[in-house]
């Protein structure tokens, strides 16, 4: 998985929906520290971000953990596609996280599948190399990902 220059490299490539993975009703708001899934909606449905494999030999170097893809499942193994939520901050603050918030996604496989995070340069003319790290930002900036309405 990598990213790309713009939102959509191609239609739907780089929108998310938000998943309760906690059985909260749809369109129940967001807080920071909820447990979701991520469904990509390239051609409708684009899978569900997913760790899987472990991270390459480069990532692993900067505390690297797992390799990322989509699965068509919600979860492929136990966990593996279930993230917690964190948002840096909000205004007002009351734990609500909302369209431009900056956020961190931590990943539960093994209750400690790590961070969301740029890693590299990305595979096939992608930007960056996604992975998840066992730091929450390794280096400045690259486990952070801003909220934005699709």
């Amino acid at each position: 998985m990598s990213t790309a220059d713009s939102r959509t490299r191609g239609e739907g490539t780089g929108t998310w929906e938000v998943l309760s993975a906690a059985d909260k009703a749809v369109g129940a708001t967001v807080v920071s520290g909820d447990l979701i899934y991520l469904r990509n909606l390239y051609g409708s449905d684009g899978g569900y971000l997913d760790t899987n494999g472990h991270a390459t030999v480069d990532q692993k170097n900067s505390g690297g953990k797992y390799n990322v893809s989509t699965s068509k499942d919600q979860d492929r193994a136990p966990g593996t596609g279930r993230w917690r939520l964190f948002a840096q901050s909000s205004t007002p603050g009351d734990q609500q996280v909302r369209t431009g918030d900056v956020i961190h996604l931590w990943n539960t496989y093994g209750d400690n599948g790590g961070f969301l995070e740029t890693n590299g340069g990305g595979p096939g003319g992608g930007k960056y190399d996604v992975c998840t790290n066992a730091y929450y930002n390794r280096a400045q900036n690259v486990a952070d990902w801003k909220l934005h309405r699709a």
